[in-house]
């Protein structure tokens, strides 16, 4: 059930109505509950017990983490990390992991054929186990009770607004939440349209538009020019952008209506000056996941020295690549994009050693105006350069496309694109550069009520102009 098809909005409207014209808390729970089960359903019915398997584990080891012996307690914690992760690793990489040992086995001259499994990869399994470990890591640090009440644990795990794609929630912001009786607001529906609406412009106006130059370009990067591979490069970085903001949006939007306050997920990751930066700004449910359970609570994060910091930084985000999808070569990105943050951390160690401050001040006058805009072009590029990676279906294709980049490669037929693609990403480029102008002075030039109205009246008339009867999917619904 897509977020930008006609089907998920009829769904929808039906289970607000019935929501708001219900009375009672938990009666209303249960219908979300039920409604985020049937959401689940409509990709695999077959595949929903999993999702059921997977809440019980983490509600079960939740109650005997009340345990007072530590012991227990980590028992519980060790089920549950296996538990989850045997599962996410199971349906998620189990025939990569064959398909890899095949290779390794082929390339030492050891012919062997193992039968690849017959799964297939549940919807949104690499959100919901994250979601669901986050409450048992927490539980066993002491930083919530335990949830007693399988309602509500059941509805944090699948809430069907953000159960697919995130943001991935915490159990510390959500599960109060279930507690409160919430009343209808007519301002609430008004920023949750408005957050709907946003959401449908970035993914059928712009991720959906961009999503044919990028295709073209990834599907045949020995067939066009340097130029072009280029544009292919930046179309995709904003492409991702749009279509993972778009379904955070829709999803916010979504949850406001019927009375929840999801996460934030992005705020406007092309304006970092470091890679570190674009992390705190980019898919922060994520990144801020990766950061608190697996870099600083699985590894120790910096409390071990500098060589181990690096080394952690690099391991989180090796994982973090291999989270998006079972291919080396998303390994490969987290890989590059490890160093990259090592190697910043590395000169960031330097600089305070010498004095220097341990972050870099916003720049001020011209020249450090223009400084912060170098700084920002260079954390562009490294991101972009690194997406090459991400998208390419092979290490073959990914080092076609880096040597045509660089003019290594002639063309085979002409890369010329239409002046709309450009227009298109400049929306994306005025867009930031109005929220670094807020930033840097507090004035939101989108916060007036008439320019707020034209751009949702953009969306809203754009995306009806560009919507297709078979929507593109999501791009992490495959992750």
């Amino acid at each position: 059930m897509n977020f930008a098809s006609a089907t998920f909005f009829g769904f929808y409207i039906v289970v607000t109505a019935l929501y708001w014209s219900l009375s009672g808390r938990e009666v209303r729970k249960w219908l979300l509950l039920a409604a985020s089960y049937y959401f689940y359903m409509s990709w695999n019915i077959g595949l929903t017990s999993l999702l059921v398997l997977s809440t019980l584990l983490d509600y079960v080891v939740g109650l005997v983490m009340a345990s007072p012996r530590p012991g227990v307690r980590k028992a519980a914690l060790a089920t549950s990390c296996v538990g989850q992760l045997g599962m996410l690793c199971y349906f998620k990489y189990g025939n990569f992991f064959i398909d890899s040992f095949d290779s390794l086995m082929r390339t030492i001259g050891v012919p062997v054929s193992i039968p690849e499994l017959q799964i297939l990869l549940p919807v949104g399994i690499s959100f919901y186990t994250f979601q669901t470990l986050s409450y048992t890591i927490e539980v066993y640090r002491g930083r919530i009770a335990p949830r007693k009440n399988l309602l509500d644990f059941a509805l944090f795990v699948a809430f069907f607004p953000q159960l697919v794609a995130g943001p991935i929630q915490r159990a510390m912001h959500f599960l109060p939440q279930l507690q409160k009786d919430h009343v209808w607001s007519t301002g609430r529906l008004k920023t949750g349209l408005a957050r709907i609406a946003l959401g449908l412009g970035k993914k059928i106006v712009i991720a959906d538009s961009l999503a044919g130059v990028v295709d073209r370009v990834y599907g045949n990067p020995a067939g066009y020019g340097a130029g072009a591979c280029w544009v292919g490069a930046v179309a995709f970085a904003f492409q991702l952008y749009c279509d993972m903001a778009a379904y955070s949006d829709i999803a916010i939007g979504s949850a406001r209506i019927l009375g929840y306050d999801l996460q934030e997920n992005f705020n406007h990751p092309f304006l970092a000056r470091t890679m570190r930066e674009f992390w705190t700004r980019c898919h922060i449910s994520l990144s801020s996941w990766l950061r608190d359970y697996l870099y600083i609570f699985a590894l120790g994060g910096n409390r071990k020295g500098r060589f181990r910091t690096y080394v952690n930084l690099t391991i989180t985000m090796f994982l973090g690549g291999l989270w998006h999808g079972a291919g080396w070569t998303y390994a490969v990105w987290g890989l590059y994009v490890g160093l990259v943050l090592a190697v910043e951390k590395l000169l960031e160690d330097r600089r305070v050693a010498a004095g220097g401050p341990a972050v870099i001040p916003p720049g001020t006058g011209v020249s450090g105006v223009l400084m912060d805009g170098v700084r920002m072009a260079r954390t562009f590029l490294f991101h972009s350069l690194g997406l090459v990676l991400f998208r390419s279906q092979s290490f073959g294709d990914a080092m076609t496309f880096y040597s045509t980049m660089v003019g290594f490669r002639a063309p085979t037929q002409a890369g010329a694109f239409r002046i709309s693609i450009l227009a298109i990403m400049a929306i994306i480029v005025v867009t930031h550069l109005l929220a670094w102008v807020k930033e840097r002075t507090q004035r939101d030039w989108l916060a007036t009520p008439l320019v707020r109205a034209a751009v949702l009246t953009g969306c809203v008339l754009g995306a009806l102009a560009f919507a297709r009867e078979r929507p593109d999917a999501f791009i992490y619904f495959q992750f």
